[in-house]
């Protein structure tokens, strides 16, 4: 049964007007209660099937600040992703590339996934397509159990919009790099059969920060009418980098004894080569203080994307099965932004 969350002091339903970070909790809220639920009485749904629910709750509350396009449905086999989220005000934005991960009975999450038709990991496969579509690699955790402390030093900078009963951690993001680093940590230590054992869950799971919390659009407000949303997009960033940095310092700290990744370690060859891209990731990392002040212009394929007609959307560089896109600007902004592209087309 899908039940209202509490908006301030009114109860919000999919289908009307929230913001973005209600949505999210809301959809988190529902996400750990239904996944605690399904735990005690029955087989719970898979990742695919909460990421179909979350696409459609966006698609129906968002209106047209949403533009979704979804592709020809790909093999999991050859997709290191399950779908991109960019955040935008049609010129900037930050896009992050999400793979879902649901929570086992017992707290575990398989990051352990090698995919043999591509002789890779899937965290590796993750990492190297976000790189690629210039995206924020992360997880989506679909947890059924909270709360936990999120660590420090991403907790400081996140929103404080919670559910009272904590449910809000139903949903968490969590930076590639930091399984990327357990994975690195794992092979080369050549324990494979152990690694639920030798991966700690727990761990990862408190390094991973609640969705709407990261992803907040409620703003202050402001003397100043901000019709573009570039106040809101660049706190996004700013959490985004957060989280990004976190992961990557992590990964910084393991020896990789001269491998690229973990798939290089665990084969003598992989689809991903030697993955020169992530090493340049590592050494050209921004600063934090560069991440808050300077937004990063779209790509020219999500550009492609959102002018283009929703039946014909250009075919992905990159595979994933959806695309979403969410518009920060005011209403009164995405009139103009319409009115100017009939015109043009």
């Amino acid at each position: 049964m899908i039940t209202p969350y509490r908006y301030g002091p009114v109860d919000i339903w999919p289908g009307q007007r929230p913001s973005l970070c209600g949505l999210l909790k809301w959809m988190a809220s529902d996400t750990f209660h239904w996944l605690g639920d399904d735990y005690r009485h029955a087989p719970p749904p898979g990742e695919e099937t909460f990421t179909d629910l979350h696409i459609r709750h966006l698609r129906q509350a968002m209106g047209d600040r949403l533009k979704v396009i979804q592709f020809t449905k790909m093999q999991e086999s050859f997709n290191g992703a399950d779908w991109e989220l960019w955040i935008h005000n049609r010129s900037h934005g930050i896009g992050l590339r999400i793979q879902a991960k649901k929570q086992s009975r017992k707290g575990q999450y398989g990051f352990w996934y090698w995919l043999h038709e591509r002789s890779a990991l899937q965290c590796d496969l993750l990492v190297h397509d976000a790189i690629i579509t210039q995206c924020v690699p992360v997880y989506l955790l679909y947890n059924h159990r909270g709360p936990w402390t999120v660590a420090q030093g991403l907790a400081k900078g996140l929103c404080g919009h919670t559910a009272s009963d904590q449910s809000h951690y139903g949903c968490t993001l969590l930076s590639a790099f930091h399984v990327q680093a357990a994975l690195f940590r794992l092979v080369i230590d050549n324990d494979l059969y152990g690694h639920y054992r030798n991966i700690s869950h727990q761990r990862l799971r408190q390094m991973s920060a609640p969705w709407n919390q990261v992803l907040c659009d409620v703003q202050e407000p402001k003397e100043v009418r901000d019709s573009r949303g570039v106040a809101t997009l660049k706190e996004i960033q700013r959490r985004s980098a957060a989280l990004e940095q976190s992961g990557l310092e992590a990964l910084g700290r393991v020896d990789p004894e001269g491998f690229s990744t973990p798939s290089q370690v665990q084969r003598d060859h992989s689809d991903l080569g030697d993955a020169p891209e992530l090493r340049t990731r590592l050494d050209e990392t921004p600063a934090m203080g560069d991440a808050q002040t300077a937004l990063r212009p779209l790509p020219q394929r999500v550009l492609r994307l959102l002018e283009a007609d929703d039946p014909c959307p250009p075919e992905p560089d990159v595979p994933t099965s959806a695309v979403v896109l969410y518009d920060v600007t005011d209403a009164e902004e995405r009139l103009v932004n319409e009115r100017g592209r009939l015109y043009h087309s």
